[in-house]
C-alpha cells in the first residue's frame, strides 16, 4: 500500500485505535484460502432526510438501492448492512430494491425513552430550546436499519432518553439496534450493532450543549451494549458517530464501546493489500472525517479476521449518493481451534 494512505489524519488514526477500538497486536492478514466463511458488513449514513429537512433526496436514495441490486447480481453484495439516516421512505425502501430478505429497525418515533435525567442536569435541560426543537417531541424514528442475507433471529434496541439529546438532533428518535444474525461460519447468533450519535456543528446549538449531550449518549450506547451483548459474543458496531476531531468526544469514548474490538478501517490501512487502490483515497477522506466507524470481534468459538476493504458508495464509483460514503469491510469467520 501506498504511504499516502498512511500519510495524513495521523491525529484521527491514533485517536480512533487508542480510544474507541481498544485494538492491541499487528494488524490480521488474509485469512488462508478455502477455510472458514466470508462475511462483508457495510456501514453507510444515506443522509435520507425527509423534506422539509432535505430536499432532492429521493432520487439518491433510489440509486443507493439499485447500486446494492447491481453489487448482488454481480455477486458482490454486502452480507449486512448497517444504515444511518434511513428516515424517509425511499430510504426504508433501499432493503427492498436492494434485495435483503431480513431488516431490522432501530426505535420508532413512538418509542419514547421516558427515563428521567439525572441530577447533574439539571442545567442542562434548564436551557433546552424550543427553536432548535429541543422541547418539541419527536418528528420522525431513529433512521436506525440493519439489512441482512441471513435470517436475524433477535432483536434489542435502544432510544437515548428523551431529555438526551442536543438541538435539531431531538427531532429524531436516536438511539442504537442490535440485531443477533444467524451468520454462516459462526455457532451461535453474531450481534450487529447499528448506532447514530448526536452532531456537533450540524445541531444548531452551541458546541459545547452538543458535547452534553453526547457524553451522556455514549455512556447510555456503553451500558446497552454492557446489558444486551455478552462479552464472550462475536459482534460488530457500526455507524455514524459524529465524533469528528473534538476531543472532548473523544474522551467521552475513552474506554471503548464494544470491548475487545479492533477498528476495520485502520486494521484495513495498516494491512498489506487489503485496500483496493481505486478505494485508497476515499478510505483517506473516510478517516479523516473521524465520524463513520466500523468494529469487529471474534469470540473463543469464531475467529474474525479482516481480509479486505473497499469503499462501494464513494467518489470513485459514481456521483456521491450521500454526504457520507459507505464502505464495505470483508471478513472470515472460522470456528477456532479447539485445544
Amino acid at each position: 500500500m501506498g504511504a499516502a494512505i498512511l500519510g495524513p489524519s495521523t491525529l484521527a488514526a491514533a485517536l480512533a485505535l487508542a480510544l474507541i477500538g481498544s485494538a492491541t497486536g499487528a494488524a490480521p492478514g488474509p485469512a488462508a484460502p478455502g477455510k472458514g466463511s466470508p462475511l462483508s458488513v457495510m456501514s453507510y449514513n444515506v443522509e435520507g432526510l425527509p423534506e422539509p429537512a432535505r430536499f432532492g433526496r429521493a432520487g439518491p436514495l433510489t440509486a443507493i438501492g439499485t447500486r446494492l441490486a447491481e453489487l448482488r447480481r454481480e455477486q458482490r453484495e454486502p452480507n449486512v448492512v448497517l444504515l444511518q439516516e434511513a428516515f424517509a421512505t425511499p430510504a426504508k425502501l433501499i432493503a427492498r430494491e436492494g434485495g435483503y430478505r431480513y431488516v431490522a429497525s432501530g426505535p420508532s418515533a413512538a418509542s419514547v425513552n421516558d427515563a428521567p435525567a439525572p441530577p447533574q442536569a439539571a442545567s442542562f435541560l434548564a436551557d433546552a430550546s424550543h427553536l432548535k426543537g429541543e422541547d418539541d417531541g419527536k418528528w420522525v424514528d431513529s433512521g436506525l436499519r440493519i439489512l441482512s442475507e441471513y435470517p436475524i433471529v433477535g432483536v434489542r434496541r435502544l432510544a437515548f432518553p428523551v431529555w438526551d439529546c442536543a438541538g435539531y438532533d431531538c427531532l429524531a428518535n436516536k438511539g442504537a439496534v442490535i440485531a443477533w444474525i444467524a451468520v454462516p461460519g459462526s455457532p451461535r447468533p453474531v450481534a450487529f450493532i447499528d448506532t447514530h450519535l448526536n452532531s456537533r456543528a450540524a445541531s444548531g446549538v452551541a458546541k459545547a450543549r452538543a458535547d452534553i449531550a453526547y457524553a451522556y449518549q455514549v455512556s447510555a450506547l456503553r451500558n446497552f451494549i454492557s446489558a444486551n451483548v455478552p462479552p464472550d459474543a462475536a459482534a460488530f458496531l457500526g455507524g455514524d458517530f459524529n465524533s469528528g476531531k473534538a476531543s472532548a468526544r473523544w474522551a467521552d469514548l475513552h474506554g471503548g464501546l464494544l470491548t475487545r474490538s479492533r477498528n476495520s478501517l485502520l486494521d484495513a490501512m495498516v494491512g498489506k493489500n487489503l485496500i483496493p487502490t481505486i478505494a485508497q483515497d476515499d478510505a483517506q477522506e473516510i478517516l479523516g472525517r473521524g465520524k463513520d466507524w466500523l468494529f469487529y470481534r471474534g469470540n473463543s468459538s469464531a475467529r474474525v479476521t479482516l481480509t479486505g476493504f473497499d469503499v462501494p458508495f464513494g467518489n470513485d464509483n459514481g456521483p456521491m449518493l450521500s454526504d457520507h460514503m459507505g464502505y464495505e469491510a470483508h471478513y472470515n469467520l472460522r470456528p477456532a481451534m479447539r485445544s
